[in-house]
């Protein structure tokens, strides 16, 4: 047996939140970037781990993905003194993109230009990354795809006090393994088969 996993509800937000929705923690300056949500385990009277998601396990709750069409690659070249630098090309979003992003290219028709880079330097229609084997070419079809929106720095986790509750008061949970989709909650007891635990999450997001 073991602990079902647990989906967070969140305070302040719909019911069934997405990956791309608005969110806000409904603060001001570097607390706006703090969520509260909260959730019950249904115990099974052995297993005293389980996991909890911000969404459903797969979703980041404050992170989308951004698809930009491109259009072009150069080759590779010295610019800067930094050797083996190709510039991807396309239209509209490229400024959202910033110095350090991960992004993924596709549809390029030569391998070389289809992968993962890390940004060097973004321009209002480029991006430019080190790929040594990059082949110029043209080709409407591309798309390049990153990730925006903040990280997980870390969680903080309580036990609710809800009425509901049936497990022991003295059970306490602690955060482990925290990600962008949620984290392994270790409680400190078992307890018994179908006690409900409820326990409230801070979560802290950081740019």
């Amino acid at each position: 047996m073991s602990i079902p996993a647990v989906n967070l509800t969140y305070l302040g937000q719909p019911a069934t939140p997405s990956q791309g929705q608005i969110i806000h923690g409904n603060d001001s300056g570097p607390m706006g970037k703090r969520l509260i949500g909260y959730g019950t385990a249904t115990l099974d009277g052995a297993a005293t781990t389980f996991t909890v998601n911000f969404v459903d396990g797969v979703q980041k709750y404050a992170q989308n993905n951004l698809v930009i069409p491109v259009q072009s690659v150069t080759a590779p070249a010295t610019i800067n003194g930094v050797a083996n630098q190709s510039i991807i090309s396309g239209v509209g979003a490229m400024g959202q993109i910033k110095v350090g992003a991960s992004i993924t290219t596709a549809g390029f028709s030569n391998a070389g230009n289809n992968n993962t880079f890390t940004v060097n330097a973004v321009t209002s229609s480029g991006v430019q990354v080190t790929n040594a084997s990059a082949v110029a070419e043209t080709n409407y079809a591309a798309t390049l795809t990153t990730v925006l929106g903040p990280n997980v720095l870390g969680v903080q986790v309580a036990r609710s006090g809800s009425s509901s509750d049936t497990a022991a008061a003295s059970t306490t949970v602690q955060p482990s393994s925290v990600s962008n989709t949620g984290f392994t909650a270790t409680i400190s007891a078992a307890g018994s088969n179908a006690q409900l635990l409820s326990f409230i999450v801070e979560i802290f997001l950081v740019s």
